[in-house]
């Protein structure tokens, strides 16, 4: 009995000591496994880079999109107070009461006027805020001036010392943001410092309370979640801190893994022992997700708060860093555009986790608790409405950037800005002034109401059977374009897509240009090419307008007609440009010399002429209908060239983008050496000629409306311009210009058939009214007469023999003054009177 009890015992140890040793190896082999799991996620968390949190170092993480802005706003003497006001409402400087403290901070303004809108007397007092605008540190700083106010425009500029200044600027506008084009996502990068220690404390009491007492993983946080998770049989969540927040974002993405929890929790770890607290609030609000708004996805406290709020994160209130802070969480169910009534409940439940942390009072709760949510139309913000304004405008900015190679991969990530030519008060004037000539030519035509068809599914369709129209204008001497209008709507309804580029009717596209014929807009060039030395006429020329025929290649007879199809006999240069004549400019440019490659003299001069003032299209010099524009070309080529006339015949290149600069400020486009194309096309002598002759086409000519008192434009200011019609009245154009702007109008329908027959319109009514609206309420600065070059002799001429006047004999009616270069200048007096 005893041996067999000592063998039950010896069984018994074996089997004990077995287990021992079995539960021995199976510790040592899980430690192991422990062991190796967390060495090897350890190394993965090693081996990644920290440098990552820091933005400045590492865009692609960092992704930050470009930002579009207008040029810089220069307001000088005589503009107008219309103007001025207009603008300081657009940048949303405040109105200050004449009652109280007055002008205390950047960005308000005092009006002291008297009188009736326009007519004004008085003063405005201005504090400028500070911006930023290469080359202009001096001129960005922040500074009062005021303005002595007469008749409605500018007299007197003084700054706060009682200086008396030229001209002041006021800082370019937000027009677009061009996001990243995968996520559409966009973001700005601020400080810490620069974010109010009420939203970092929302933020800290709704994610992390424990933020400051933890090394990155909050034990306390997630033993209890596992304690709840154990009683109710639920998965244990809502444990992470900011920083693993952080490192999900950034580094392991929303995988649910065992590895990546590990991962998740070492890496904090490590990135709490090498930054500081102040690092990892400034990176995790940098970089959270708070939704998307407009199209957009918004990234960081910045662009949420400038995208819910309308403004800057150091503005927001209590409540507004509540609702911010609690987004995060699930931005789809909290959002306050598509879940008003969610996000509603969470912000009051950020405000109370903010009042049982101490941080906001009882009286702050409960005042904020009652507040509704309050945030802009994600389809009406500022933004976007000044993208409706200038969409084709932003849209060809957005082709010139991709177009340029160093910038090419940078324009969705780095954080650019770029500062544009274009002036939006000038885009907002000529938006108006097409729509609403356009809708009296609709009515003319008895159309169907455009804005009620447009959102009509069962309207006739709101592009092609409307007339369109294309305006552009240019500043002539830097070449920037002040303003460009590529259709009468740039979006049409949230049912019909949106027309961008390709519909643009002053550029098209690279690949199919919007050219149209110009008709008789195309004149001035032509003879600007036949006076250009040794001319072929002069200003005394004589032409005789009767039927003419030529066979201008065997077998094959022209006979151009007049618009008016009458004939005027014997007529000059300015006369046949004033009257818009055909026949007299098709006789002037063939009845010329032959070259050596069998082609009139007059033609070759027309040809290489546009070439050099930058009209791209090819010309045949075998059909001579070229000379009464019956070829293709773009709004922008044909206002552009009309640029070197008000130049001084000096060609400069059409500027849309002036500046571009990175994340940090410093210009990255065009580089430093960069010159801009400005080439002497033309003689100056031979451009002053021409703008003479076409500002007899404003004073008596196709292009009186401007000044006519019947009409309601009246313009002032010396202007010179042409209309130009084509057969059948498929096209209407007016090209103008004064010494500071020179505008392009262009209307017509997309589809290329007899247009404004229907409507009996000409480019002198259907065109000029749209360029003279824009001229009128556009222009700004003093009325300056075009200046008039060495060289340029004048003398009265009998228009009808082109012989100089005979005193007391010619006809008054007969004598015009003449610009003539010194061997241009008749030698006999008029006998035939």
């Amino acid at each position: 009995m005893l041996r067999i009890l000592k063998v039950i015992l010896q069984v018994l140890l074996t089997i004990i000591f077995t287990g021992v040793l079995l539960l021995f190896f199976v510790v040592c082999f899980g430690i192991g496994v422990a062991g190796g799991f967390t060495l090897g996620c350890w190394e993965d968390v090693v081996a990644l880079d920290l440098e990552k949190l820091k933005y400045t170092e590492d865009k692609q993480t960092w992704r930050q999109h470009t930002e579009i802005y207008s040029s810089a706003c220069e307001v000088q003497y005589k503009d107008t107070t219309t103007f001025l006001i207009d603008k300081l409402q657009r940048l949303e400087y405040e109105r200050v009461n004449s009652t109280g403290s007055g002008i205390t901070s950047q960005g308000q303004y005092l009006p002291q006027l008297t009188g009736t809108t326009g007519k004004e007397n008085g003063s405005i007092h201005i504090f400028l805020r500070e911006f930023e605008f290469p080359y202009m540190d001096e001129d960005a700083r922040a500074k009062r001036v005021n303005l002595t106010i007469r008749n409605g425009k500018i007299e007197l500029i003084k700054d706060g010392a009682g200086t008396d200044l030229r001209n002041f600027f006021l800082e370019p506008e937000l027009i677009d943001e061009f996001a990243d084009t995968d996520t559409g996502s966009t973001r700005n990068i601020i400080p810490l410092v620069e974010m109010p220690e009420r939203l970092v404390n929302a933020f800290i009491a709704i994610e992390d309370h424990r933020f400051y007492q933890h090394f990155g993983i909050d034990l306390i946080r997630l033993i209890g979640a596992f304690r709840d998770a154990f009683v109710r049989g639920n998965i244990p969540e809502g444990t992470s801190t900011l920083t693993q927040q952080l490192t999900r974002n950034i580094y392991l993405g929303d995988e649910s893994t065992i590895v990546r929890k590990a991962r998740e929790m070492l890496l904090s770890f490590r990135i709490e022992k090498q930054l500081s607290k102040s690092q990892i609030l400034e990176g995790y609000l940098n970089f959270i997700d708070f939704g998307r708004f407009g199209g957009h996805t918004l990234y960081g406290v910045q662009k949420a708060s400038m995208a819910y709020f309308d403004k800057e994160v150091s503005e927001l209130e209590i409540d507004e860093c509540a609702l911010l802070a609690g987004i995060p969480k699930g931005t789809s169910k909290y959002s306050p555009i598509s879940n008003p009534k969610n996000a509603l409940r969470r912000r009051n439940n950020v405000l109370k986790a903010m009042y049982n942390s101490g941080w906001i009072t009882a009286q702050e709760y409960l005042s904020n608790r009652n507040k509704p949510i309050s945030v802009q139309d994600s389809t009406d913000t500022t933004i976007r409405q000044r993208y409706y304004t200038a969409g084709h405008f932003i849209e060809y900015v957005q082709s010139v950037l991709n177009d340029i190679p160093e910038l090419r991969n940078s324009i969705y990530k780095d954080g650019l800005k770029v500062y544009t030519t274009i002036d939006m008060s000038m885009q907002s004037v000529a938006m108006k002034a097409v729509a609403d000539h356009l809708r009296v030519l609709d009515k003319a035509s008895r159309s169907p109401n455009y804005d009620t068809n447009k959102d009509n599914p069962k309207g006739i369709h709101p592009i092609n059977n409307y007339l369109q129209a294309g305006l552009i204008s240019i500043d002539p001497q830097s070449g920037h374009v002040k303003a460009m209008v590529g259709g009468r709507d740039f979006f049409i309804t949230e049912k019909r897509r949106p027309h961008f580029n390709y519909l643009n009717r002053t550029i098209g596209t690279k690949n199919e240009p919007a050219r149209r014929q110009p008709g008789s807009a195309f004149k001035p060039i032509v003879f600007a090419s036949l006076l250009k030395e040794p001319s072929l006429v002069t200003p005394a020329s004589i032409f005789v307008d009767e039927y003419w025929e030529i066979e201008h290649v065997q077998g094959q007879r022209w006979n151009p007609r007049n618009y008016s199809k009458i004939f005027r006999g014997p007529v000059s240069i300015r006369n046949i440009l004033k009257k818009s004549i055909n026949v007299p400019t098709a006789k002037a440019a063939w009845d010329t010399p032959v070259t050596t490659d069998g082609y009139k003299e007059g033609i070759i001069r027309t040809i290489d002429l546009s070439k050099e003032i930058g009209i791209t299209t090819p010309m045949n010099p075998a059909k001579p209908a070229l000379i009464l524009g019956a070829f293709g070309m773009t709004v922008l080529e044909l206002t552009s060239a009309y640029g070197v006339f008000a130049n001084r015949g000096i060609l400069t290149e059409p500027v849309f983008i002036q500046y571009v600069t990175d994340a940090n400020g410093v210009q990255i486009y065009p580089p430093r050496a960069y010159q801009q194309e400005r080439r002497q096309v033309l003689d100056e002598r031979i451009a002053y000629q021409i703008t003479s002759f076409l500002e007899s086409v404003i004073t008596a000519g196709t292009g009186i409306r401007a000044i006519s008192t019947a009409f309601p434009y009246q313009i002032t200011r010396p202007i010179a311009g042409k209309t130009g019609t084509t057969n059948e009245n498929v096209d209407a154009w007016f090209v103008g210009y004064s010494t500071d702007l020179v505008t392009g109008v262009w209307v017509g329908l997309d589809k290329q058939r007899r247009g404004l027959r229907n409507y009996n319109e000409e480019g002198a009514a259907a065109a000029l009214p749209i360029w003279a609206r824009f001229m009128k309420d556009a222009s700004r600065g003093p009325e300056k007469p075009f200046p008039i070059p060495e060289g340029i002799e004048f003398w009265e001429i009998d228009n009808t023999t082109g012989l100089l006047k005979n005193r007391d004999k010619c006809p008054p009616e007969n004598i015009s003054l003449e610009p003539f270069l010194e061997d241009q200048v008749p030698s006999r007096i008029c006998d035939k009177h």
